[in-house]
């Protein structure tokens, strides 16, 4: 459908014999009176696989029952030199022990994560935001979801959920500065396999395609998009502000469009 980079490709039989796993996701902190107040919970990292250049999936195991999905926003802690280093993520899938987060390796805090042996003791809290599924209008059929760089951790979340649980058609548009950004494609490979009449994903590819607003990712939108498509916004806030206005403008209703900006929050639409 996109004249972009397909993203759906087949999966060797090995693979499909893998069932998908019915997850649940989150995203990040904001509070506008100070920081928000969570209690804090233990947890033992069972994973952590290098998803994409410097991206990583976490696995946690929590030491009580969880109740996460795709969309909400936890606080999550590492400890380091006998410092907890903490940050808003969003759970990219969950089940009710164990939860996953996609994160970019950007910095102090990140590399101590990506860096942290199996087994190693993190805390997390918190329950933030709404849900990516319990955002999607009623009266929607399909949902378009805009992502970049980690935002498309959860986006594949929501996906996961969306298949098992709803009706609900869905085409992902995933924007990543180069294509070894790219992250999670076993995970996209077997949705299109397994849901080949109900999900499509492609890559846009900024440094050879443009901006994930380009008329090219315009014009691909354009020819699926109905009176009855939800769009979802997630991830950088110039890419969001810029969708959310033109979404507007194009006379798209207020509840058909649900958003979650990681930064450059105040961008304005170019």
């Amino acid at each position: 459908m996109l004249a972009l980079i397909a993203a759906c490709t087949v999966l060797s039989a090995s693979a499909l014999l893998q069932p998908p796993r019915r997850t649940r996701y989150a995203s990040a902190l904001r509070a506008g009176a100070g920081p928000p107040q969570y209690d804090k919970i233990d947890a033992t990292l069972v994973a952590n696989e290098v998803v994409g250049r410097a991206t990583n999936l976490l696995r946690l195991e929590s030491d009580a029952p969880l109740d996460y999905k795709a969309g909400h926003v936890l606080a999550l802690e590492v400890e380091k030199d006998d410092e907890w280093l903490r940050g808003p993520y969003t759970v990219t899938r969950a089940t009710e022990k164990t939860f996953d987060v996609v994160i970019r390796v950007c910095g102090n805090k990140s590399e101590v994560m990506a860096a942290s042996p199996v087994g190693s003791r993190w805390r997390f809290g918190g329950k933030f935001h709404v849900p990516i599924l319990e955002g999607i209008a009623d009266r929607a059929s399909r949902v378009v979801c805009l992502a970049t760089g980690t935002g498309f951790g959860p986006v594949l979340g929501f996906a996961e959920e969306a298949m098992a649980h709803s009706d609900l058609k869905l085409t992902v548009l995933a924007g990543f500065r180069e294509a070894e950004d790219v992250c999670c494609k076993d995970a996209v490979q077997r949705l299109c396999v397994l849901h080949p009449e109900r999900f499509e994903c492609a890559y846009v590819i900024s440094s050879t395609d443009g901006r994930i607003s380009s008329d090219t990712a315009l014009a691909s939108i354009a020819d699926i998009a109905d009176a009855e498509t939800h769009f979802h916004l997630i991830g950088n806030g110039a890419m969001v502000n810029e969708w959310k206005e033109g979404l507007a403008k194009a006379g798209v209703p207020e509840d058909f469009v649900t958003t979650e900006t990681y930064f450059n929050h105040k961008a304005e639409a170019d």
